[in-house]
């Protein structure tokens, strides 16, 4: 009598990987400065936390003064 195989197949290892860069980081002088604003609020310490969703959509709204609107 045969065996049958019975691993079944991860549709994930039929796709092919997508191509990798052969480096990463900003491409731009835009991307260069989000990247830089971006690196700045990582580094700048731990969070702030709110006690609401609320809060927080406040804060953001005295901040960006064009969400306000």
């Amino acid at each position: 009598m045969t065996s049958l195989n019975l691993k079944a197949i991860d549709p994930a290892e039929l796709m092919p990987l997508p191509e990798v860069p052969e480096s990463y980081g900003p491409r731009n002088e835009e991307e260069k400065r989000v990247h830089a604003l971006v690196k700045e609020a990582l580094d700048s310490g731990p969070g702030k936390t709110y006690a609401s969703v609320s809060d927080l959509v406040a804060e953001l709204r005295a901040g960006i003064p064009r969400l306000g609107t």
